[in-house]
């Protein structure tokens, strides 16, 4: 009867591979790190240059640990190298640096698709393409793709730092990203994690400003938020933007009113008051008090091809700011607050609740909208006033001497009309031509005059041409029209009949 320890050999893996050399892969010998000096087997971040960090292969693992220089909710960050026995993908690695520099004639676009992307598994004519594919990203060309081309893409940049510099694989891990994401939707929620640990490991800021206007889309598919909030003093739109998302129980992009023709007019609204808000809660001291910290721990890069190259372990001591149910329930009230402001502002009535807010945050929304809503209120009032009102608004033209001549004339020639000509002791050399014109018989044409003295001897039948001519002609004259419409034709106005006599030729 077998032994009971021979019985628990049968499980032995060890035991049945066969005996080789024990080697692990070389690219976990020497590996490129984030600036450091060693002390003792720790690493501590404290120069611009990078060194070389050499691992002891006989240890599991070594860790160095650094300080992000932005201060931020994030205060120290431990990276621990993971040194397993097997390096299940180091052929990919091998693969990867050697077609890293291949590329390909232009070709066809052929679909792909694979749980975990590898060179292995692409036919001739995938492969074509993703060499095709991958140098046109390279130059800024974002030709027609699958999500496993961008996978793999993604794993080439990962696992070999050697061969591109981090802030340029950020770059572009990040163009690649918000290229497609619209396409293909399904990255977002791999790239969010995949960018943020790319700097963690690397000890790089957030990058904000290429990821920062989609980011309160992305931002819910981390579960280490702060990361993408650690620069949260600087309060430009992206921040403001995750702030909202990651700090609020109210999905403000939701609403009903947030979309169509007004969406983008909407978010900036959104915007502009929160970030008074949350200037306020800074000055107040809420929002960047002396918190406690908490510490997280996570394995780096989930759901990617992980080569020795990259594996590794996160401790991350941060300011869970999310966990302060104070500045929760102000920002979650303070956003309700403000939607009802945007609806005020585009005339709608129904109002979402508003529990518990202090005043000193609804006097400082307001005094961002009062002044719009005002406005808005004064035109929408405007517009619904009977057209006569409308008369009596000021002139909108601009004031010239032309204008102010024009109505002088004007006004001289009503006073012609009106008042006896014993009566008017002052008048320009203009009103004086147009008195003597009137009294003299003045100069019209003949053939006006000769369709008036029609209309005198009791003849109507004038062309509407005619008549429109020689109320033209009288309106520059008397400043009024002389012929008014009749059903048989025209006649001269009675008020006007001795005026337009006097103007005659005799």
């Amino acid at each position: 009867m077998p032994h009971e320890n021979e019985r628990d050999d049968f499980w032995d893996i060890d035991k049945l591979v066969p005996k080789k050399k024990s080697t692990l892969s070389p690219f976990a010998e020497q590996i490129v790190l984030a600036e450091h000096k060693i002390d003792g087997d720790t690493a501590t971040t404290t120069g611009e240059n990078k060194i070389t960090q050499k691992f002891d292969v006989a240890n599991e693992t070594a860790s160095f640990s650094y300080t992000p220089s932005a201060l931020g909710l994030i205060k120290r960050v431990t990276v621990t190298r993971l040194i397993d026995k097997y390096d299940f993908y180091s052929a990919f690695r091998s693969a990867a640096e050697i077609y890293y520099d291949f590329k390909s004639d232009k070709c066809d676009f052929v679909q792909y698709y694979s749980y975990m992307p590898q060179y292995s598994q692409l036919t001739p004519s995938q492969k074509s393409y993703y060499f095709y594919w991958r140098d046109c990203v390279r130059h800024g060309e974002y030709i027609k793709s699958d999500y496993s081309y961008i996978y793999l893409f993604a794993y080439e940049i990962l696992n070999l730092p050697e061969k591109i510099i981090p802030t340029e694989a950020l770059k572009l891990l990040c163009a690649v990203w918000r290229a497609y994401r619209g396409a293909l939707p399904r990255i977002d929620s791999y790239f969010a994690v995949w960018v943020q640990d790319f700097c963690l490991l690397n000890n790089l800021e957030c990058p904000r400003d290429l990821v920062g206007d989609f980011i309160f889309d992305i931002i819910g598919s981390v579960e280490f938020r702060e990361f993408y909030l650690s620069d949260a003093d600087v309060f430009n739109d992206s921040c403001i933007d995750a702030l909202c998302a990651y700090l609020s129980d109210y999905d403000w992009r939701r609403g009903r009113y947030c979309g169509g023709d007004r969406k983008s007019e909407y978010e900036q609204y959104m915007r502009e008051a929160m970030k008074r808000i949350f200037f306020r809660l800074k000055e107040d001291g809420i929002i960047d008090g002396d918190f406690d910290t908490a510490t997280t721990r996570r394995n780096a890069f989930p759901s990617a091809l992980c080569t020795q190259a990259i594996k590794c372990r996160f401790e991350i001591e941060y300011v869970p700011l999310s966990r302060n149910a104070q500045i929760r329930e102000i920002v979650t009230e303070s956003i309700r607050y403000v939607e009802n402001k945007i609806r005020a502002l585009y005339g709608v009535k129904s109002r979402l609740a508003i529990r518990c807010l202090d005043e000193k945050y609804k006097i400082t929304v307001d005094s961002y909208f009062d002044a719009m809503i005002a406005r808005e209120r004064a035109k929408a009032v405007k517009a619904s006033a009977p057209e006569y009102e409308r008369l009596y608004d000021a002139p909108t033209e601009a004031l010239s001497f032309e204008g102010a001549d024009m109505i002088e004339r004007s006004s001289w020639s009503t006073t012609v009309r009106l008042v006896p000509e014993d009566e008017i002791e002052f008048a320009s050399p203009e009103v004086a031509d147009m008195q003597d014109s009137m009294t003299e018989g003045g100069s019209i044409p003949s053939s006006d005059a000769a369709i008036l003295y029609r209309i005198l001897n009791g003849d109507t039948n004038i062309d509407d041409s005619d008549a429109e001519r020689i109320n033209e002609l009288f309106y520059d004259i008397l400043g009024d029209v002389v012929l008014e419409r009749v059903d048989e034709g025209y006649m001269i106005i009675d008020d006007y009949r001795e005026e337009v006599e006097k103007c005659l030729p005799k």
